[in-house]
Parts: C-alpha cells; structure tokens; sequence
C-alpha cells in the first residue's frame, strides 16, 4: 500500500539536500547478540541496572539544567517522559525478570524488553503511545551506554536522518559514524550553537523548529531533507527525489572544485590569502588536507570530552593530539584552541554548575585558571605529543588583560616543567570589551583571531542558541563590520596576524566582503576552503577595498544587503553567473535579504 506523502515545515539550520531512513537519537535495537549469565552474575546484574538507571535519570536531570529549561518548555516535558519510564514498573519488572529467571545480560534485557515495547507501540492507533516508541530507543541507548563506558560508536546501517525530539548538542552526532548521517532534524537549534558547527563541517543539513516529529515520523521511514527551505517530506514522491538527484549533481560540482584547489590561493591582483581550517576530530585534519587547507588554522580540543563517557584522563588526551600532529605530517602547524568548553559545550563528564546564563558565566579560559589541575594536564598532552613539532596555543574567552597574563604565565610554567620551549600563544577575541582594548594585548601576543559567533552574540545580545532571535545574528549590519575593519587595521599596523574563525568566514557569502575588509587569513570547516579559494581567486583585492567604502556607508542592514549584491555582481563580472551555484550550495541566495 503506498503511503502518502507528509510535509512538515521548519526552521532552515544548516542548508543542503538529504535523503535517508528515520532514525531516532539512540543506537538502534534491531540486531543483536543474545549473551547468557549464570545465576552468580544475577545480583550484580540487578545492582548495576538500578545503579544505571539512576544515573540515567541524572543525566537528564543535568541536561535540564544545562539548557536552562522551564516546565512551559518541550525539552523539559520530553525529558520528564524518559524519567518516567526509567521508573515504569512494567518496563523495570520485565527486566529484572529476564535477568534472573530466563539468566540474559542485562544489555540483553534492556534491548529484548525495548524492541517489545517500541514494537508494542509503533502499533498503536493513538499518537501518544506511538510517540513512545521513539522514547523507547533513547531509553534504551542510554542505559546501554551507562553499561559499558568504553568509548563507542554507532553504525548505522543504511543513510539516516537522525531525529532529535528536543536540543540538539554535539553528542547527537559524536556517537555516529558520520558518513551515515545525511541530515538532523531536531525541535531546537541555534544556527551558530557547537553541534550546528559540527554538522556544518560535515556538510550535515539541519532542521530546527520541529514540534511533532515523533508523531509525524516513524522509526524507519523514508525521509527527504530540504535544509535550505526548512522543510522535512516524509515518505517523498518520486518526483521529490529527482529534485535531489538534480541536486546532487551540482553538490558534486561544487566538490570538485577540491582538486583544483589543494595550492595557494591569490586575488586577481596578486595578493596571498591564506585558508586555514577549523578541525575538532581527527578525520577533519583528513578533510582539511584533502579540501586544500594552507594550514590548521583551529583545533576545537574541547571535543575530545565528548568522546569519553568518563572525564579524559591525560594520556587521554595526549593520544588525541598525537593523532592531530601525526596526520598533519608536518605540513601543518596547529593552532590548538585550549579547552573552550561552558554555554552551549558541557560535555556530560564534566561537572558544571548550574547558572543562569551559561553564555555569560563559567566558560574558557575562566574555566582553566580556576581548575589549575585541569589546565596543567590539559598543557602536559598537548607539549607531550608536540614532540619538539611547531604549533600555537589560543586562548579563548579573555575579558581582560590580566587573565591573558596570567594564561600565559602558567603556560610559560608548564613549558619549563615539560622542559620544551614556549610556543607563540595568541588570544582568541570574541568578547567586546577585550576586543575594544585590542592594542593594549598587541605589544604581548604572537597572533589573533577573531571568533564573530560569540563576538556577534555579545555585541547583539542575542542568545546565539535560542532560534527566536537567529534574525539577529546579522553580520551584515555596518556597526558590526566597521569593528570588523578596525581590528583588522589594528593587527596589521602591529605587524601581528589576524584571522577570522567564526562562521562569517566560512560563509561565500561573505568571502568578498572580508577580503575587503582586507582579512589575510580565514579560518573555516574543511569544506567550505574550495569555494572561499574560488571565490578569492576571481576577486581583486584592490576593487573590494574600493567597494568597501561605499559598502560601509549605509545605515541600514536592508541597504547594505542590497549594496552587497551589487558589489559582488561587479567584482566577479562576468564570472557571477558561473559561480552562482556557489552561493546555491550553501542555500545563500544573493538575491534575498541579508537577513537570511
């Protein structure tokens, strides 16, 4: 019987084109092998499965308070119903009884009595009970995990559309082998928030703003993703997927562009830009070099926490940064952005109060120079798996000039311990007031960069996570881009490097605009490099600065949205119409506001 088409209608995240199978956060219980105890292993099979049920609840509890929710909100109800079901007599005693009478694992049980109750209410005639089915399956990949606390990943057996019925964060896509997740869809989402920039790099489109979604979609279903317009088919048509197999075409078009560019890059009228890529995993330094990275522009250590289901020890993290400084094969040296973690990245492992405004509160460097033991262990890996190879240190969130100093002091102090030399250390600048004071950081750092994510969610003060105020986030806004121009100025009158890190770099959008600005280094995903070095190379340098004058002019976002069109339309010339499909690929539209 052919099953009608369902259109649901979102919020346009991370643009692109997907297709896969419904797969709700959780590892996925179909298949598995059965395991058998003895009756001397029940008891503590018992304890364990209380043990981790209340650690379950926990964490739920904690990502509660993480994401300040209210009892009004939908994250706070949906993680209320998996607390209940951890204490579900029905879903508890069929457990229990199954390890003690029929002598199955406790993972056995917990996957066995979830298959029965997902099956039990995919069936369902009332949309409430069907919803539980996915429940279900993020019950039982929680428990699992608290089973086992080895690091694992998922493997998904067919392209997927991972469904996430409440905020998404970054180990929504971390348990995943990624080159089987085709799309998110998920009831919230900032578009700067880390898991965004994390789907980003992986070219993963994203959904936010869907409400419904365990009613609507059923584990398993066919799914097409259009991330640009923001909406989600269920069970497409077949003319629905001509269009992404029309699509997909110009996506490969748009990776071919990787061949060509994996050499330097320079404007028409000569002058040298480098593009450097932000990595956070170790296969990003594999696409950074594939894609024709000049360089490892960004390390994003804080996702290393988010691979461990227990706080990673030293050793840990040494073998992390081993990976990065093995696979760059001394092409490259990284810039390693010290643990950034605190707002929207608070991996489960680590304990963090709870604040009012994360955004505002204990996060960054802050972090670092209270937990000393922390920041020591954190400075041992890094200089241990260096091994006399050359990299930087970037120190995120500074406020003032004293905690740069002091940073900086005690990485001078573990250098010494570790018996190596100090490496160049910069600051990353993202909030307003250090960045205001830049000359007077200038005469002591040896590089800087800018992150506009936080810059633009402090400058605006718009909460970069909440997607009521996404319209604020607006680089092309001239108070903005004149502090753009300035900072840029600054560093170069001091003779000190500057790159930008934030998503503006990484945006063709903006890729003219910055070069006007007259940025030397952008610092973007590994995917974005072709089209940036595309776009750069058929840009004069001379014309955009030119432009910029009359760009900066405006007084209105709405005006110089439309001054920006046509300063692209006139730079790029007859090359405008070619390189369209550009803009198309990463769902911008020259033709649409600057709002977008």
């Amino acid at each position: 019987m052919k099953t009608n088409e369902i259109k649901i209608s979102g919020v346009p995240i991370v643009p692109g084109k997907s297709y896969g199978k419904a797969y709700y956060v959780g590892r996925a219980v179909g298949t598995f092998e059965k395991k058998i105890i003895s009756k001397d292993e029940v008891g503590s099979q018992i304890i364990l499965f209380n043990r981790i049920r209340e650690e379950a609840k926990k964490s739920y509890e904690d990502f509660i308070n993480q994401t300040q929710a209210d009892e009004d909100s939908a994250d706070y109800s949906i993680l209320k119903v998996y607390s209940h079901i951890l204490d579900d007599p029905a879903f508890v005693g069929q457990i229990m009884e199954m390890v003690s009478n029929q002598l199955v694992s406790l993972e056995t049980a917990i996957k066995l009595v979830s298959n029965d109750f997902i099956k039990r209410f995919s069936t369902a005639q009332t949309s409430y009970f069907r919803e539980r089915g996915s429940d279900m399956v993020e019950i039982c990949e929680k428990l699992v995990s608290l089973i086992d606390k080895e690091e694992k990943k998922v493997l998904l057996r067919e392209p997927s559309i991972i469904i996430v019925p409440r905020t998404f964060i970054p180990s929504d896509l971390l348990t995943y082998e990624l080159s089987m997740v085709k799309g998110i869809v998920t009831l919230n989402a900032g578009t700067t928030s880390h898991a965004v920039i994390l789907a980003r790099t992986y070219e993963i489109p994203v959904i936010s703003g869907i409400t419904n979604s365990k009613r609507d979609i059923r584990p398993g279903s066919p799914v097409f993703l259009d991330a640009g317009k923001g909406v989600v088919y269920v069970n497409p048509t077949e003319s629905r997927l001509k269009v992404f197999k029309t699509y997909q075409l110009v996506y490969e078009s748009a990776r071919a562009l990787a061949k060509k560019w994996n050499r330097p890059v320079y404007t028409k009228d000569g002058i040298h830009i480098k593009v450097v890529a932000n990595v956070a995993l170790l296969d990003d330094v594999e696409y950074a070099i594939r894609y024709g990275a000049d360089g490892i522009g960004l390390v994003r250590s804080e996702y290393l926490y988010y691979l461990y289901n227990q706080l990673p020890t030293e050793k840990d993290q040494q073998k992390y940064f081993e990976g990065i400084f093995n696979l760059s094969k001394g092409k490259y040296a990284p810039t390693i952005r010290l643990l950034d973690m605190g707002a929207d990245k608070m991996p489960s492992v680590v304990d963090f109060p709870k604040e009012i405004n994360p955004s505002l509160g204990w996060r960054g460097i802050r972090i670092l120079l209270q937990r000393k033991t922390l920041f020591r262990e954190h400075l041992n890996a890094i200089m241990k798996a260096a091994d006399g190879r050359p990299y930087s240190i970037m120190i995120p969130m500074v406020s003032t000039l004293r905690e740069w100093r002091e940073a900086k002091a005690f990485i001078v102090m573990v250098a010494k311990e570790n018996g190596v030399p100090t490496p160049p250390c910069g600051i990353l600048f993202e909030v307003p007031l250090a960045l205001m004071e830049m000359e007077s950081y200038l005469d002591e750092v040896d590089f800087v960069s800018i992150g506009t994510n936080d810059l633009i969610q402090y400058l605006f003060a718009a909460d970069r996570n909440n997607p009521n105020v996404n319209y604020l986030h607006n680089p092309v806004e001239p108070a903005f881009l004149n502090i753009l121009r300035k900072a840029i100025t600054t560093a170069k009158d001091k003779g000190k490097p500057l790159s930008i890190c934030g998503e503006v770099a990484g945006s063709p959008l903006y890729t003219i605009l910055l070069v006007g600005l007259g940025l030397s280094i952008f610092s973007v995903a590994p995917h974005n490099i072709p089209a940036i070095k595309e776009l750069i190379s058929h840009t004069s340098f001379s014309e955009a600065y030119e432009q910029m004058s009359h760009l900066l002019s405006q007084n209105s976002p709405e005006s110089m949205g439309a001054s920006l069109l046509k300063m692209v339309k006139h730079i790029l010339g007859n090359s405008y119409k070619d390189l369209q499909y550009l803009f198309d690929q990463h769902g911008l539209s020259l033709f649409a506001s600057s709002n977008q």
